[in-house]
């Protein structure tokens, strides 16, 4: 038989483990160790160590008991003490993020493709961006900057480019989103050229190119390309629609 205890007229079972509990008692006592934990951190500025992770479990009990929640005490300091550290990391991330909140970021790739004095001209055709432009597109969700412009050019062009350089980055801010495109420049690929949806593709001679109606920002871009003292482009975008770019 379970050895027992009598507490304030109660008949208690004194080697209760934690594990016993019922399921919402585990939770109400994870959320007092968080909050506990939290009140010591804010009160002292440090997080408890080994040493003195005893006065929070002691805080965590007394609220147990108050719930009226039989447990042995020596089963919550020990629980305490495995979940500690992981109670601590997620205060500690939630007061980073509180103080650095993250960015809602777009990543976004092009890439300048070179045939000896020739490049590949895109002429995009859809209603937000319209110009001569390269091709490139969007960072899907679990893919690398690499693969991406591998992928979004072979999609636009049906050419697969090998040992793409990254060259630079060009964005902007638009809507509360950090657009960041990556720019890359390549000179070696595979396969046969043919247009999407995206628009026409074609090569072209650098300098037809650069008289050609480019799309907004394609100046700064081919600067950038051909360039080994600026890596970055901003676009300012002022409030009167107005534009400045600045390059780093």
């Amino acid at each position: 038989m379970s050895k027992h205890i009598k507490v304030d007229g109660k008949l208690l079972q004194a080697n209760k483990s934690y594990n016993q509990l019922k399921q919402k008692q585990k939770d109400k006592i994870a959320q007092w160790m968080y909050e506990e934990t939290r009140a010591y951190h804010e009160r002292t500025g440090n997080f408890p160590t080994a040493g003195t992770g005893d006065e929070v479990a002691e805080a965590v009990y007394a609220r147990i008991e108050a719930a009226d929640i039989w447990i042995p005490y020596g089963e919550i300091a020990g629980r305490y003490s495995q979940k500690r550290m992981k109670i601590c990391e997620r205060i500690w991330k939630e007061d980073t993020i509180r103080k650095h909140p993250p960015e809602q970021v777009i990543f976004m790739n092009m890439c300048m493709i070179c045939r000896g004095d020739d490049v590949l001209a895109l002429d995009k055709v859809n209603n937000s961006y319209t110009g001569t432009t390269f091709p490139g597109g969007h960072v899907e969700l679990g893919e690398t900057f690499h693969d991406a412009v591998v992928r979004e050019v072979f999609e636009e062009t049906g050419l697969r480019i090998q040992n793409p350089v990254l060259k630079g980055i060009y964005h902007w801010y638009r809507d509360g989103f950090h657009n960041v495109g990556y720019l890359y420049r390549a000179d070696e690929f595979t396969g046969e050229l043919k247009s999407s949806e995206e628009g026409r593709v074609y090569w072209i001679s650098r300098k037809e190119y650069e008289q050609k109606e480019l799309a907004v920002g394609m100046h700064r871009v081919v600067q950038i390309m051909d360039s080994d003292r600026f890596s970055e482009c901003f676009m300012d975008v002022k409030e009167d629609g107005s534009i400045e770019e600045h390059m780093y």
